[in-house]
């Protein structure tokens, strides 16, 4: 049976707007309407497998409506700032779908869509959020009603539509004319509301019928209802849709199927719907990419002798692009792809990864250059088998990070991205190299070559390293946790006179806190009350269960993240550890690491810090041995900003955090307590983020005023940091970006925004950008002097860590003074600013100790 899917575009791009959080893209394009519109039309299709679709749209010009009632929709307030350029995005995007996309002047989406619903025979299906098309409902059409969000639908049929609403879908008209409707601002008759409404039109089944026997009502409900005579029959004007709207009615031009062409794949890139663009069912493979140039030409390599002569056409002195997946190596030298399948065939054994590259293995001398997507991941899969890596490497997946300020996850979503075709992938890998090349500036250029891509092999070599575990105080302290969390079981479960309670169970826990024991106004939810932790905390003082509740949980979590979820990483032969550094993942240039993510081991308990006497030296006499840099986002931010007052603090040797408590405070240094040197502190700290009164107000459990206060008095004591702080926010609107020490770039398109809380978070990026940046920029830089002096001066003890602004090395004891010297002279030495940077070195048999 054939079907028409006809879609209230205004109705329900306004209800994905109101469904989905903001998003934009980087250029600060608002999208997050477009993106959950284009989920349900997706879905709709996947439900309904329609042969026809047509999506009809309201005109900003005034309609038939508004020429018999000026004040038609008078109450609707105005379409947020957010959601206005997103209509013609839509409307653009399903054109280039292939979705027939209707609108009239005079005629408002409801009227399209009834005209086109009455003109046919074909099964109508009409997607909606408003209940006008309730009255379209016959045996041929059913509206699918949007509740809440934007897959959640009720449908109503010519089989179950009395059943729903009590009437028939025709009455629906005169209903509204009686009870009006505030959405539209249509009157209907004064005091009559919807419950009064229904049982008139169910008593009288038409308004006219109503009309003719008034006589029949009694007192008030008889008043109102004759007053009301001429608002009704205007209403019933206004809510009837109209079905014969000059418009083009002819299916064939509403014909549709999937897959749509594959440009608005490429569209779905631009506009950042990555996971959208990632659905390869939806997009044509039959036609070439209009964005992408002619494919190279490519060759199987299937046999072993056309794998030998391949050797023999791979020269000396080249440039390849090689791209590697489990199925294939592709290699592109500039004309040819070659693709070699490590898969098995019907009639081949196929090769191994390892033979393929071994024959290869010319490419990776010191003569050639190659370009691969992942430059350390290539690192690895070399060594696994055998094989150096001689020859100059750049890496893609590092250079759309900086031109680009963001990155792919592989190297298959970055070829999509671009529009290129999958099967050539060294091709495009190639074509996409060149078009990033093209757009280095001279600082990213220098950032690209001189720290990121030499920092992918020291960042492989400390992933190759590893950090020494161990196993056995592990595993005794993971059995410490778990007697802790039964005692605290216990002692909770006492406490709230509730010896089954699951404390796990946020449900169970809501009830026995907020309801059984009282303790204050739960924050409700849908599926009981809150019990996070910033809700726990805001109750701390008011039962001693509340503190007991967190240190289950923060104890909990140190076992089931460190200790249990360490084990299986530990390598069962050597005892290490091996985690995977990230170096393209965070926007401000920091690394990162997973697997396990040793750059988030907490710091600031004693129960997080006792994680760190389970890292040792991989030899029983060996040491570590950590660097950490002192206040680095302060110093810069004296520098940066040239404030004379930090400045001369640094300079002077004295603690900063005493000196800014002596300013804000109006103490002499003497004078100055430990509360006072944690407030400022605080303030310190806070600044550098763009911290608000609020903000700070929470931090040190203050009042708002009192945390205003302390800003405005730092601010008076340092106004060239004020004066730093405003010019990265006009910067950043200005170019549309920040930027680092080294010229790396972060986008940040909240500035953009007509939301007040996204532009502010968009301006605290802006005032921090530039320092959290440049102290990534500043710890790359004295990871690569380290590196290089270890080697040079040919030392034994390896470099395994980084963990923010600290360095960690796995050393031998004889080198230990050599070690610490390296360190501070290369750490320190990492850039030239106006305020030292200092460093400060610490040694044990532990990370724990050496801190």
């Amino acid at each position: 049976m054939e079907k028409l899917v006809l879609i209230d575009g205004n109705s329900l791009i306004n209800r994905a707007f109101y469904a989905m959080p903001i998003l934009t893209t980087k250029d600060g394009t608002p999208t997050n309407a477009v993106y959950g519109f284009m989920n349900m039309f997706f879905k709709m299709m996947a439900d309904i497998s329609p042969n026809y679709v047509a999506v009809a749209f309201d005109l900003k010009a005034p309609t038939f409506r508004h020429k018999i009632y000026a004040d038609y929709k008078g109450t609707r307030k105005p379409m947020p700032d957010e959601l206005r350029p997103q209509i013609p995005l839509l409307k653009d995007l399903l054109k280039l779908m292939g979705v027939c996309v209707l609108e009239k002047e005079g005629s408002e989406a409801d009227d399209i869509i009834g005209t086109i619903a009455k003109s046919t025979d074909v099964k109508t299906i009409i997607f909606t959020g408003d209940k006008d098309s309730f009255q379209l409902v016959d045996q041929n059409t059913e509206v699918h009603f949007t509740k809440r969000g934007i897959t959640d639908t009720d449908i109503y049929n010519f089989n179950n539509f009395t059943q729903k609403t009590g009437i028939n879908p025709v009455q629906i008209i005169d209903l509204k004319a009686l009870m009006g409707d505030s959405s539209d601002n249509i009157p209907g008759v004064s005091g009559v509301g919807e419950k009064t409404a229904l049982t008139l039109v169910q008593t009288y089944k038409s308004l006219d019928n109503l009309y003719a026997h008034t006589d029949q009502l009694k007192g008030k409900l008889q008043e109102k209802i004759i007053l009301g005579k001429e608002s009704a029959y205007l209403s019933k004007t206004l809510a009837t849709i109209d079905i014969k709207v000059d418009i083009d009615t002819n299916l064939q031009n509403m014909a549709f199927s999937l897959p749509v062409p594959s440009a608005v794949r490429d569209k779905f890139y631009q506009l950042e719907f990555k996971s959208l663009a990632l659905k390869t069912e939806l997009f044509s493979t039959q036609e070439n990419l209009s964005s992408a140039p002619a494919k190279a030409t490519s060759i199987q390599v299937e046999k072993v002798q056309d794998l030998e002569k391949l050797q023999s056409v791979l020269k000396p002195n080249s440039k390849y692009f090689i791209s590697v997946t489990d199925n294939s190596v592709n290699i592109f030298d500039g004309q040819t792809e070659y693709e070699i399948s490590v898969l098995a065939t019907l009639l081949d054994d196929g090769w191994h990864l390892g033979e393929i590259l071994n024959c290869i293995k010319n490419l990776f001398d010191t003569n050639n250059q190659i370009v691969v997507y992942s430059k350390k991941d290539f690192l690895h899969l070399l060594h696994i088998n055998g094989l150096p890596l001689n020859a100059f490497t750049e890496d893609l997946s590092i250079l759309k990070y900086l031109v680009e300020f963001s990155n792919s996850n592989t190297l298959q979503e970055t070829i999509l991205e671009y529009g290129f075709d999958i099967k050539a992938p060294a091709f495009a890998l190639a074509e996409i190299y060149n078009l990033l090349v093209g757009k280095l500036d001279e600082a990213t250029k220098k950032l690209y070559y001189d720290v990121e891509l030499p920092l992918a092999n020291v960042l492989f070599d400390m992933e190759l390293a590893g950090f020494k575990i161990d196993a056995l105080a592990l595993s005794q302290t993971g059995e410490k946790y778990k007697q802790i969390l039964l005692d605290l079981d216990n002692q909770i479960k006492a406490l709230c006179d509730s010896p089954n309670l699951n404390i796990n169970s946020p449900k169970q826990l809501g009830e026995v806190l907020f309801e059984k024991l009282k303790i204050g106004k739960g924050k409700k939810t849908k599926t009981g009350y809150s019990t996070s932790a910033e809700v726990l905390e805001s109750f701390e003082a008011s039962h001693p269960v509340i503190p007991l509740i967190l240190k289950h949980r923060k104890v909990q979590k140190l076992l089931s993240t460190y200790i249990d979820g360490f084990k299986p990483l530990i390598d069962v032969k050597s005892g290490l550890i091996h985690t995977s550094f990230n170096q393209t993942v965070t926007a401000t240039g920091r690394l990162s690491s997973k697997e396990p993510n040793l750059q988030n081991i907490p710091v600031r308990d004693d129960e997080g810090k006792e994680l760190r006497k389970f890292f040792v030296p991989r030899n029983p006499d060996g040491i570590i041995i950590t660097a950490d840099y002192s206040q680095i986002e302060l110093r810069l931010l004296a520098d940066f900003s040239n404030c004379t007052g930090l400045i001369k603090a640094f300079e002077d040797g004295k603690d900063v955090h005493t000196a800014t408590a002596s300013k804000v405070f109006n103490q002499p240094i003497e004078k100055v307590t430990s509360h006072m040197r944690s407030s400022a502190k605080a303030v310190n700290f806070g600044i550098i983020y763009g911290i608000s009164e609020y903000g700070l107000a929470k931090n040190l459990k203050i009042s708002p005023a009192e945390a205003r206060g302390y800003i405005q008095a730092y601010f008076n004591e340092y106004p060239e940091v004020k004066q730093y702080m405003n010019q990265n926010v006009d910067f950043a609107k200005q170019n549309g970006y920040s930027v680092t020490l080294l010229g790396r770039k972060r986008f940040i398109p909240e500035l953009a925004s007509n939301s007040f809380n996204i532009r502010a978070f968009g301006e605290r990026v802006a005032m921090n950008m530039p320092l959290q940046g440049s102290s990534a920029d500043i710890i790359k830089l004295a990871m690569l002097g380290v590196a290089n002096r270890l080697k040079r001066e040919n030392l034994q003890s390896k470099l395994i860590l980084q963990v923010h602004d600290e360095l960690i090395i796995d050393a031998v004891k004889s080198e230990e003074q050599q070690i610490k010297k390296i360190l501070t002279e290369e750490m320190e030495g990492a850039v030239q600013l106006k305020v030292k940077l200092t460093v400060s070195c610490g040694s044990g048999t532990t990370w724990f100790d050496a801190k």
